[in-house]
């Protein structure tokens, strides 16, 4: 069996604290933005771990998200209402530009955790991915330096979202304990992901609007 992470310990650690789920869905439904994501769906491993661990928290207390939904936000780039197809092109070509230099590099998800609206599979390591989202904020930045970017950032792949208040903790985190040891799948990122995300009453739908290789 692969030792989780030190980021994936600590995530189970914090998991292992809830008392109570929170619904992910009381918050108002936002408007439509463009994002920057990494995108799963040629992983058949992590799809196959992923279908394994719905299947045992499939708790009417949460929404699954579909295997093909599967992703790792990066950052946000700007609300569809607020850039013209111009300046999206141009943040695409400068992004497309400076990945150039970066190489595809590898994850690990090794541990299943969450908060209390959410359940998720902790990524590491952190820096190339950290390192990845900086390229694809300055190409965004470069273009519309007042971009409402995402300041928290903590790699994870969201598996299901919690649709209820007050429900206890325990049967979830019960159900998370006994996947730990099933969850470790390595995965080569390839590309970043441009998309445009919307939501509707309880779930998100994403589009794809362009794949940025990394060549370096």
């Amino acid at each position: 069996m692969n030792a989780p992470s030190s980021a994936g310990s600590a995530d189970r650690e914090r998991f292992r604290t809830l008392r109570w789920l929170h619904d992910h869905w009381s918050r108002p439904i936002g408007r439509p933005a463009y994002y920057w994501y990494l995108t799963f769906g040629s992983s058949l491993e992590l799809h196959r771990i992923v279908r394994i661990c719905q299947e045992a928290i499939a708790f009417p207390y949460y929404d699954l998200l579909p295997i093909q939904d599967l992703h790792l936000t990066l950052d946000r780039i700007a609300f569809a209402g607020d850039i013209t197809p111009d300046r999206l092109d141009a943040i695409r070509t400068t992004a497309a530009r400076t990945c150039r230099q970066i190489q595809p590099f590898k994850i690990t998800i090794d541990s299943l955790g969450g908060t209390p609206g959410a359940i998720g599979l902790t990524v590491s390591p952190a820096e190339p991915i950290l390192h990845l989202r900086d390229t694809l904020r300055a190409a965004t930045l470069s273009v519309c330096p007042d971009a409402p970017i995402r300041h928290s950032f903590h790699p994870h792949v969201t598996i299901a979202y919690a649709n209820s208040d007050g429900i206890p903790a325990a049967e979830v985190i019960s159900a998370v304990e006994k996947l730990n040891s099933t969850t470790h799948v390595d995965i080569l990122i390839r590309e970043g992901t441009l998309v445009l995300l919307e939501r509707y009453n309880r779930s998100y739908t994403w589009q794809v609007i362009s794949r940025i290789p990394l060549t370096g």
